[in-house]
């Protein structure tokens, strides 16, 4: 039986965490087997990406996952189980259309083409799954199996271009650009002008609301890798875990919350099995704990 209302829920990044950056399959072998023994007992398992919602589907579908939802694009968008419907979080996306049209590539233009700046164009790639933010991927070592395109701007530039474009636009209320990810990827992202707040993965709490109307009466953890996890992990209830590879800022925060560092890495490691045996010894799972624990043993025995 699939149960449709939660006991728990268990959030996952997913570049760095279980899978390696713009991959698809989960590491290490087993994992997705044992998170889908995990979430049929009712803790269900949530990608919680910077990614967009289309990319994170296909996530599930390659690794066989239960869909259990998705809160993608640095939570600014998230879609219900099962649903082809996204819906967008936070304010309009008026400004972010306004920026796709200043680089010449509209809602339109998107996988290998050219952005215009300074009436200069870059080959590049941009995901086409964006629906509320803007990722342009400027390295193609990183990304071969999906695009086949020049290096033509340095991910650094290009940040502090879009920067400046912002700047001179009057957008910094609305728009952030985040600083270059290890790939090459950059990525623009909506702040709400009311609060100067960005719409970052701190707003997976609204997603998980909307999905799950009694989540906030259940233990929820965050497993994550990069600094950009930091906001998943900071609402108060949620437990945050991360691996001894990650972004030092993440093992300092998660030392600062009590949460859990394990000694393992990565996706290649065995960090996540090892966040999921700590949550089962401490309860996480309630009367699943025990059995959670097996599972966990039964898959991976050589974990230590």
């Amino acid at each position: 039986m699939i149960l449709s209302e939660p006991k728990s829920i268990l959030c996952f990044d997913l570049d760095g965490t279980l899978t390696p950056r713009n991959k698809f399959i989960i590491h290490p072998e087993g994992l997705n087997k044992l998170l889908n023994e995990i979430s049929m007992l009712g803790h269900f398992v949530i990608p919680v990406t910077g990614k967009p919602a289309s990319y994170a589907a296909q996530i599930y579908t390659t690794n066989n996952l239960v869909d259990r939802g998705i809160i993608a694009e640095n939570a600014g968008v998230y879609r219900v189980p099962n649903c082809e419907e996204i819906m967008i979080y936070g304010p309009s996306i008026n400004e972010m259309r306004a920026l796709r049209e200043k680089l010449g590539i509209g809602m339109e233009k998107v996988n290998v083409t050219y952005i215009l700046i300074n009436d200069k164009e870059y080959e590049v790639a941009i995901d086409p799954g964006d629906v509320s933010i803007l990722t342009v991927f400027t390295d193609p070592a990183h990304v071969s199996h999906r695009w086949d395109f020049k290096h033509t701007i340095q991910a650094d530039k290009l940040v502090s271009s879009l920067r400046e474009i912002i700047a001179v636009n009057r957008w910094d209320k609305f728009l952030e650009v985040l600083p270059s990810f290890p790939d090459g990827g950059v990525q623009v992202i909506r702040k709400d002008p009311r609060t100067g707040k960005s719409i970052d993965k701190a707003s997976l709490v609204y997603a998980l609301e909307a999905m799950y109307p009694n989540v906030n009466n259940l233990s929820i953890a965050m497993f994550g890798d990069g600094h950009n996890d930091i906001p998943a992990m900071s609402p108060d209830h949620i437990i945050p875990l991360t691996f001894s590879n990650a972004h030092e800022d993440a093992i300092q925060f998660v030392k600062l919350k009590k949460g859990f560092v394990s000694l393992l890495d990565s996706p290649e490691g065995l960090g996540v099995i090892d966040g999921i045996r700590w949550l089962a010894s401490n309860n996480f799972f309630g009367v699943d704990s025990q059995h959670v624990g097996k599972l966990v043993t039964n898959t991976f025995p050589d974990l230590q």
